[in-house]
């Protein structure tokens, strides 16, 4: 890793590079965080976005923290302790800010966000607020930084807290301290898991011999079952197919347009 001084040189500007870009670009920011799963999750995000067509941009490798999530929002590379290599990737972050050096920005982003200390969360949120919160789970992890599982759910519920009054909560609900993170907002959460209750419920799963196979109960005004078959085994991946189904189920036209229906409403 780079050394502390060049660290927090880089780290602050491009802290500020990234969120110049969110300010121009205002693409809609989907977070997904908690300690389990997160990478499987955006995988399967990623899957959904491409089966509706919409521009997206989304973490590469472990960019999730204080320098790697700018560097994802600016959709730059890392340069670990290469003094003139930050340079010209702070110059490259640069130019993506510049009016006549911008490139077409995404509609979406797709967003990692990890912590391992307390208040890690308030530095992220520092730099980019979340449009949609997913969380997976939430596990201990961390516990050597934290008193308690309690105390990292907190700082996961920060995330929600940030979240605009038109924003989306997704949340698993097998995990109870992520279910009682939905007392932190007022505005749209779905729940996804095993469990009975789940806006987006798996059930009846079976091993086969090249994967699982589950039906999906979706609780809408007319209730949806269907049956899905993946080859992959482990619930994490039910988890994310789940959450696949939301993404596709929530966002069926380019936000752009969906905003702009909501504008064209309020002013009627």
């Amino acid at each position: 890793m780079i050394n502390n001084s060049l660290k927090k040189i880089v780290q602050f500007k491009l802290k500020w590079l990234a969120k110049i870009y969110l300010a121009e670009n205002k693409p809609y920011v989907i977070v997904i965080s908690g300690t389990t799963g997160r990478i499987w999750l955006k995988d399967k995000i990623i899957e959904a976005l491409k089966e509706r067509s919409f521009s997206f941009g989304a973490n590469k490798k472990n960019f999730n923290a204080e320098i790697g999530l700018p560097l994802s929002i600016l959709g730059l590379p890392g340069a670990e302790k290469d003094f003139e290599k930050w340079i010209k990737i702070l110059w490259k972050g640069l130019k993506s800010v510049i009016p006549s050096k911008k490139k077409k920005s995404p509609d979406y982003l797709i967003l990692e966000m990890a912590i391992d200390h307390p208040d890690d969360m308030d530095y992220l949120l520092s730099i980019v607020r979340p449009n949609a919160v997913i969380l997976n789970g939430i596990t201990a992890i961390y516990r050597e930084n934290f008193e308690s599982l309690d105390e990292i759910a907190a700082e996961y519920g920060k995330l929600i807290k940030a979240l605009p009054w038109n924003g989306l909560a997704i949340l698993n609900t097998d995990d109870q301290r992520v279910k009682n993170l939905a007392n932190n907002f007022a505005g749209k959460v779905i729940s996804y898991g095993c469990e009975d209750g789940a806006d987006f419920k798996a059930f009846d799963i079976q091993k086969i011999f090249d994967g699982q196979q589950f039906k999906i109960e979706v609780q809408k005004k007319e209730r949806e079952i269907f049956t899905k078959k993946i080859n992959r085994f482990g619930k994490h991946h039910i988890y994310a197919e789940l959450v696949k189904e939301v993404i596709k189920d929530n966002f069926k036209e380019q936000q752009k347009e969906f905003f702009g229906k909501i504008l064209d409403m309020s002013t009627d």
